[in-house]
C-alpha cells in the first residue's frame, strides 16, 4: 500500500513541473491581441451541401455521361422441342471366364462324350452284323431244312415199289402225305391227304420202310410233321 502510495505522489509532481513549464513559456510569448487585431483577418467560406443536393448533382452528370441506350428488342422465345428421354441400353451380363479346372471338366466331358458316341456306334455296328448274321443263319436254316426234305422224298421214292395193277392199267398218279417225325428218327402217324387210291398203300409201305433216319435237332423241334408229294410215272 505503501508503494502504490509513493509512486502516485512521484507521478503527481511530474505532471505538476510540466504543467509549470507550459504555463512559463507562453507567459513569455510577445504576440498579443493588439497584433492580431492589425493583421487582416482573412475569411475562410464553409459551405455545407445538403445529401438530397448532392444527389440531385450526380444523376444530372451521370446522365449528361451516360449516352441514351436504345431498348433492346425483344426476342421472340422457340419453344424448345420435347426430347423423349431415351431408353437405357440395357448392359450384358459380364460372362465370368472359367477357371482351368471347369476347362478340363469340360474336355473331360467332350471325351465321355466322344467315347459313348463310340460306344453306340460300335453297338449299332454289332447288332447290324448280328442281325445281319441272323438272317444268314436263317436263311441256312431253311436250306438245309429244304434238304432235308429233298432227303426224304428219294428216300421214299427209293423204297416205293410201283402197283402192278396201276402197272397193267398204265396208270400214273401223285400222292399227299403226311407225317411225324420223332426225335429218335422213327416215323409215325403217316395219313394220305389226296392221290389215287390205287398208290395209296404202295405210298404207306415206301415210307415206312424209309425210317428211321437221322435227324438234326437243330433244323426243326422234333416231333415234326411233314407234308411230302410222290410221284408215280411209268417209264
Amino acid at each position: 500500500m505503501h508503494r502504490y502510495l509513493s509512486s502516485f505522489i512521484i507521478s503527481s509532481l511530474f505532471y505538476i513541473a510540466i504543467i509549470a513549464t507550459m504555463f512559463y513559456l507562453f507567459s513569455k510569448n510577445d504576440y498579443t491581441t493588439k497584433k492580431v487585431q492589425k493583421e487582416n483577418a482573412k475569411c475562410v467560406q464553409f459551405c455545407i451541401i445538403a445529401p438530397s443536393k448532392v444527389q440531385e448533382i450526380k444523376h444530372v452528370i451521370e446522365n449528361k455521361i451516360k449516352p441514351k441506350l436504345k431498348p433492346k428488342k425483344k426476342k421472340k422465345i422457340k419453344p424448345k422441342p420435347i426430347i423423349k428421354p431415351k431408353p437405357k441400353p440395357i448392359l450384358e451380363k459380364s460372362i465370368i471366364k472359367p477357371e482351368e479346372p471347369i476347362i478340363e471338366e469340360v474336355v473331360e466331358e467332350e471325351i465321355v462324350e466322344e467315347v459313348e458316341e463310340q460306344i453306340e456306334q460300335e453297338i449299332v455296328q454289332t447288332e447290324t452284323i448280328s442281325n445281319a448274321q441272323k438272317q444268314i443263319n436263317q436263311d441256312m436254316k431253311k436250306a438245309k431244312q429244304r434238304e432235308f426234305i429233298e432227303y426224304l422224298i428219294k428216300r421214299i421214292n427209293s423204297n416205293k415199289s410201283y402197283p402192278n395193277m396201276a402197272r397193267r392199267r398204265v396208270i400214273e398218279g401223285e400222292v399227299a402225305v403226311k407225317f411225324k417225325i420223332l426225335s429218335n428218327g422213327k416215323v409215325e402217324d403217316i395219313q394220305i391227304i389226296s392221290g389215287r387210291s390205287i398208290f395209296k398203300k404202295a405210298t404207306i409201305q415206301a415210307i415206312q420202310r424209309s425210317f428211321p433216319v437221322e435227324v438234326d435237332s437243330s433244323l426243326f423241334d422234333f416231333p415234326e410233321v411233314f407234308k411230302v408229294k410222290i410221284m408215280y410215272i411209268l417209264k
